[in-house]
């Protein structure tokens, strides 16, 4: 069972009554009395740390943390929004890499990326698994074409694609259909050796959390979309893959195999290593679609 979040303690001779922390806090745990903060409704709190990143004296402290090396340094926000809009132009889905592994340390750093993406009522119920062994990632491809084959052998006939279309919906097999010889192409190009699934990738990375969750496919997306964002600047490439989170989704051999638990869902899955290609130049996309209200 996952511990309950606890509230942070208030150190009273430090606390100089601002309210700032009051004031940010998002479930109403803290009031000031007698131009002190206290913890008003402690079995509320969600552990977010606001109010003890926002308090300018140290007067609230989590269980487990310490006060030095919580100061942030440097300038806020700690990159210009012009550097930060070409990291996210530059990034590119990366499908050709090298055959050297990722060292774990390197994929931990990209991991810590992930931890400090937002999550719906700071729930941090992102599971990751990392797969780094070509054994490992042989299997689950397998696995993964296996399954693939099926729901492909089904839409190419009406009956089956009439059958497949009351489950999955008449949009989802018409778009499978028109796939059908892109699909039919690549999978005699992977009989003669190329891998256009995981793109012979020394490492994968799959994201998992509760499916009751209504905030775990914002989670799980956010959280993996920091990791590439981190993979990027590290030297390494990457490539969000679907095709293996619908199989984890839908193939309960996979979801075993994989250890994810039974209530859980894979929100997004990722292939990661050196790339052995270049991009040299940005590009373009279509304008933002909005409607100003």
């Amino acid at each position: 069972m996952t511990p309950l979040p606890q509230p942070p303690e208030v150190i009273v001779s430090k606390c100089i009554g601002c309210g700032l922390c009051v004031r940010v806090c998002p479930s109403f745990v803290l009031d000031v009395s007698n131009a002190k903060a206290f913890i008003a409704r402690r079995d509320w709190c969600i552990d977010c740390g606001h109010c003890a990143a926002i308090c300018p004296v140290d007067a609230l402290l989590f269980e487990g943390t310490s006060l030095e090396g919580r100061k942030k340094l440097g300038p806020s926000p700690a990159t210009s929004p012009e550097t930060l809009q070409l990291l996210f132009r530059e990034r590119r889905s990366i499908r050709h890499y090298t055959k050297e592994p990722v060292p774990k340390e390197l994929l931990a750093e990209v991991l810590e990326a992930g931890r400090y993406a937002p999550t719906g009522r700071n729930s941090q119920n992102v599971n990751y698994i990392v797969l780094t062994s070509p054994e490992g990632i042989e299997q689950l491809r397998g696995m993964t074409m296996v399954f693939y084959d099926k729901i492909f052998s089904r839409v190419k006939g009406r009956i089956g694609a009439f059958i497949f279309g009351l489950v999955a919906g008449r949009k989802i097999v018409e778009s499978l259909r028109e796939s059908l010889p892109k699909i039919e192409h690549a999978r005699t190009l992977m009989e003669q050796g190329k891998d256009l699934l995981f793109y012979h990738a020394p490492a994968l990375v799959i994201v998992h959390a509760e499916s009751w969750d209504t905030c775990s496919a914002f989670n799980g997306g956010t959280a993996l979309y920091n990791c590439s964002l981190k993979a990027h600047t590290l030297g390494l490439g990457c490539c969000l893959n679907w095709y293996l989170a619908g199989a984890v989704n839908h193939d309960r051999t996979i979801k075993k195999w994989l250890g994810i638990p039974g209530d859980h869902k894979c929100y997004g899955a990722m292939t990661l290593g050196y790339p052995d290609i270049r991009f040299e130049r940005l590009v373009e996309r279509d304008p933002v679609k909005a409607r100003w209200l």
